[in-house]
């Protein structure tokens, strides 16, 4: 499969993933899932405790003490950042129909464990705000809605990449003739 290919396939497999998504309204389930995750790994390690609206309409709260932090992150956003990866599972060639599922629940876990780590960071990156934690913020907001999708994505199928790249195929070493 060619490159001009692998995009068209991508690209089309993204938009009706993108339509699934919205309709299904699985941004809710996965947002529930990152929540339920970070409240679990929050309290490990840092003691602010997730506390959610009964009603799931106000934003969840980061609490210590009497300490609250709002969770000001857009869910649906951050939500949304695992359908390229999927994507991108899905439309790499040269894997099996049963290698690309298996992959593609792997790269969605692995995007939710990473989405669940940056809520659960949230509360010490806010309420500890200096110019340091500005930074770790920023970078992590990358790293969920950029980065982690194609680096999953990378590492997972590295070898299928290296047939569609071959850019990527190591190159012999060639030592220098002994004198």
């Amino acid at each position: 499969m060619n490159k001009v290919r692998f995009l068209a396939t991508f690209l089309v497999v993204f938009a009706v993933f993108l339509v699934l998504w919205s309709k299904l309204e699985a941004s809710r389930w996965y947002t529930n899932a990152v929540l339920a995750c970070a409240g679990v790994v929050g309290p490990t390690l840092h003691g602010w405790v997730l506390e959610r609206d009964a009603t799931g309409e106000g934003s969840p709260e980061w609490v210590h003490g009497t300490n609250r932090v709002r969770t000001a992150i857009q869910f649906d956003a951050l939500a949304v950042g695992v359908v390229p990866a999927l994507a991108l599972l899905a439309a790499t060639p040269g894997l099996t129909l049963r290698r690309r599922g298996v992959l593609m629940c792997v790269g969605g876990a692995l995007c939710l464990l990473i989405d669940a780590l940056i809520v659960a960071l949230f509360p010490l990156l806010v309420f500890y705000k200096n110019p340091f934690t500005d930074v770790i913020g920023t970078f992590l907001g990358l790293i969920a809605f950029v980065g982690a999708p194609v680096i999953i994505w990378g590492a997972l199928t590295f070898r299928q990449l290296q047939d569609l790249l071959p850019g990527l195929r190591g190159r012999p070493l060639v030592l220098p003739p002994r004198s």
